[in-house]
């Protein structure tokens, strides 16, 4: 009897086998998944990290397109400005001539037209000033919808999926390459700080860059020779002083002889037209004019409306030319708009940092690289809701003094209590966009990258890029500003062993 109980109790050994079997191919089968779904979960989070960065640097080039159209604009006004003034002036010694005949445009219908110039004269200058707050404006919204605290990366995220996070820290590099230190820019605090005198440009954009040379330049050579600038009795464009004494009244022979170094004499103190004496035939006489009539020269000189030196200077009308016209004070009849930096009539305008600019290759010329910083967090409410179905805990207890212990899953007990700073919770991305400046060249004309980053033409364009390679790109430091130190520190630690990353020299992280 009991050797047939010895030989059945033999038996089921085979099973026993197969159960220990089958636990090892299940926890192979739950570490697959488990490791299957963290790799699709990442390239999921990079992606979408990748379409977020991306997506800032088109945003923000698109901005700064759009305000180098509305900067070309403002040349425009005030070319035309400058042009209207070159008319009244023109116009102003052509009617003088006609006052040896019978006129058929009298004296009430001249001021009616005079005053309808010089109020489009006027209007030009406060348009102009009306497209740099309708840029700050657009500049003002990129920062506070898009750009401040992720909120365009945090919309891209959501959408790839509704558990990914960018945290509003995140956006600390963006926005410093953008503005630096500065607050998002106000019209009203800007220019109280012109005022003041201490408006500052903080990263790649000058909200505050009225009156520079850069921008009068533009708007000189952009006069044209033939009619405003280099026409056959006189000229118009911007002066430093009075008109009848303004070394800005030079007449150019030809546009061979314009030189554009002669730009640096003329300011945006004041908008001027000019006209040399010359004979004129009146041909607007109602009898029959006496023939060539030589007139003196004429004038307009516009300034600031605090200032009470506007001059129009035309036949009985004599130097200064300060007197009333037509009942009405000459500091009424010919001002332009109020300044806020007195003197000068020159409105603001948009500018790109040149001394961003002038740091050369080694900051990448100013041009602004925005980081996106995007996160999953496996401790999350919504985690531990729905937890994976393969994430499971084991214990296998094999003795009373021994057990061990198996977790596919986040080890939610030892998790720190805000989250962020625990490599094993939280799964992050962060990803680069550069907005840089091409105008291309075709290659007969040398190809390549000659211009350098401007706001007068619309060439801005967005591309990723790493994440390292300029002075001031340091991730890490990126990271610890987001709240995950100890992703900061074991990128730190990869450098010490060698790791470079997307850095020919070394990130420096």
């Amino acid at each position: 009897m009991s050797g047939r109980l010895v030989k059945s109790s033999s038996r089921g050994q085979a099973l026993v086998l197969f159960a220990l079997t089958l636990l090892l191919l299940a926890l192979m089968v739950l570490l697959t998944l488990g490791f299957g779904v963290r790799a699709k979960e990442h390239i999921e989070l990079q992606m979408a990290t990748d379409a977020a960065a991306y997506s800032q640097a088109v945003a923000t080039a698109r901005t700064f397109n759009a305000i180098s159209v509305m900067n070309r604009a403002q040349v425009a006004h005030m070319v035309a400005m400058a042009g209207t003034q070159a008319l009244i002036s023109r116009s102003s010694q052509v009617f003088a001539a006609h006052s040896v005949c019978q006129t058929a445009f009298p004296q009430p219908m001249w001021h009616v037209l005079d005053t309808a110039a010089a109020n489009q004269t006027r209007s030009l200058q406060g348009r102009a000033g009306g497209l740099y707050r309708a840029g700050l404006n657009i500049y003002a919204s990129l920062l506070r919808d898009h750009i401040q605290g992720q909120k365009l990366a945090l919309s891209i995220a959501r959408a790839a999926n509704g558990e990914l996070q960018a945290t509003p820290e995140g956006a600390a590099k963006s926005f410093s390459e953008l503005n630096g230190a500065e607050a998002v820019p106000e019209h009203g605090d800007l220019m109280n700080a012109a005022r003041r005198g201490d408006a500052r440009c903080g990263g790649a954009v000058c909200a505050v860059g009225g009156g520079s040379t850069s921008s009068l330049n533009a708007t000189m050579g952009s006069l044209g020779w033939t009619w405003v600038h280099n026409r056959p009795t006189g000229s118009a464009g911007f002066g430093t002083g009075g008109a009848a004494q303004s070394t800005a009244f030079r007449h150019y022979g030809s546009a061979g002889s314009m030189d554009p170094s002669t730009y640096d004499t003329v300011s945006g103190r004041n908008s001027w037209g000019h006209d040399h004496g010359n004979g004129v035939l009146p041909t607007r006489c109602v009898n029959t004019p006496p023939g060539v009539v030589p007139v003196s020269d004429a004038w307009v000189m516009s300034d600031e409306e605090q200032t009470h030196e506007d001059q129009h200077v035309y036949g009985v009308r004599a130097p200064p030319g300060q007197t009333p016209e037509d009942g009405k004070p000459m500091y009424e009849q010919h001002t332009l708009g109020a300044c806020v930096v007195c003197p000068g009539i020159w409105p603001f305008s948009m500018a790109y940092n040149v001394d961003e600019l002038r740091r050369g290759e080694a900051n990448q010329y100013g041009q602004p690289k925005l980081y996106a910083v995007i996160h999953r967090d496996y401790g999350s409410d919504q985690r531990r809701a729905h937890p994976d179905p393969w994430n499971l805990f084991f214990r296998f207890r094999f003795s009373q003094e021994s057990d061990t212990e198996f977790d596919n899953a986040i080890p939610l007990g030892r998790s720190r209590p805000t989250g962020r700073e625990s490599v094993q919770r939280n799964q992050v991305a962060l990803s680069a966009g550069i907005v840089y400046y091409h105008r291309p060249y075709a290659a007969a004309a040398g190809g390549g990258w000659r211009e350098p980053p401007n706001f007068l033409n619309p060439f801005w364009r967005a591309t990723l890029v790493s994440a390292e390679g300029a002075d001031d790109d340091k991730p890490a430091n990126s990271l610890s500003t987001a709240g995950f130190a100890e992703h900061a520190r074991v990128l730190r630690e990869l450098e010490e062993a060698g790791y470079r990353g997307g850095s020919r020299r070394g990130a420096g992280y």
